[in-house]
């Protein structure tokens, strides 16, 4: 590993995970993960699942999990290293606390932190110094734009100043699909997928995992799944799947582990 970056434990080779965004309190977080930690055994452990939860919920939260054999992981990471910074969670904290993931680049944050690239290139480095997996959300903005000329420069700035071979994940949610009734297309997915795969083969980014998110819900794997091998193409099918809010029901979260496990 390149010098300052810790050598990380290589990714599993399929992920399902959720983000529970700012839903959920500490009793209902500590139900979900109760419910998980039950369930994961008959579904044959915990090995690539994972949760974002909110950095305060860490502590109370992640040992369950860990447990359970699942990656935990935080939804955003301060760029500052420890000190003066008032109101800040430092990745060297999260290290401390066991987060081995953390989302950066979120349209949410975009939206009401007016977060920029050059703002996600720092929460990156922090977190990679300190051993942390970078999530990169990224995604065109609007229905019908080219995903390969806006994801190649989120690629390019936000993993600036992180090792090729340091392991990321890409979590492709095109922020037309956030939020949405229903996830973007699979024939979509699939092909964006494909083009994703490649622009991070021309970057030296073999150890990468992508997976799909934005408005996922039991069923979206599958349906991409089948558009890849409709055309033949099974670089089209991402890594795994990242649910939002239909996550936040632990027996939809169990289901989907069992969906994507018995396909990949």
């Amino acid at each position: 590993m390149t010098e300052g970056f810790p050598a990380v434990e290589a990714l599993p080779p399929v992920l399902i995970g959720a983000s529970s965004k700012a839903y959920l309190g500490l009793a209902e977080s500590l139900a979900w993960a109760r419910t998980v930690a039950a369930g994961l055994p008959g579904l044959g452990g915990g090995s690539g699942a994972y949760l974002c939860m909110p950095a305060a919920l860490l502590g109370a939260v992640g040992p369950g999990l860990v447990d359970a054999g699942m990656l935990v992981g935080v939804q955003d990471v301060s760029a500052y290293p420890p000190g003066a910074h008032t109101g800040e969670t430092t990745a060297e904290l999260l290290a401390e606390l066991g987060a081995r993931l953390v989302m950066i680049g979120h349209p949410e944050r975009a939206r009401d932190q007016h977060e920029s690239l050059e703002d996600c290139r720092g929460k990156a480095l922090a977190a990679a110094r300190n051993g942390i997996v970078p999530i990169l959300i990224a995604g065109e903005p609007t229905r019908g734009a080219d995903p390969e000329a806006v994801i190649g420069p989120q690629l390019d700035t936000v993993l600036a100043d992180v090792p090729s071979e340091f392991p990321v994940v890409i979590a492709y949610e095109p922020s037309w699909a956030i939020g949405q009734p229903d996830p973007a297309p699979g024939d979509h997915v699939a092909a964006t997928t494909t083009a994703i795969r490649q622009l991070l083969a021309d970057r030296g980014r073999g150890s990468a995992r992508i997976v799909y998110g934005g408005s996922a819900v039991l069923g979206t794997y599958t349906a991409i799944v089948a558009a890849a091998d409709a055309v033949g193409d099974r670089s089209g099918r991402p890594d795994g799947i990242f649910l939002g809010r239909s996550g936040l029901s632990a027996q939809t979260f169990l289901d989907t582990v069992a969906e994507v496990r018995s396909i990949s």
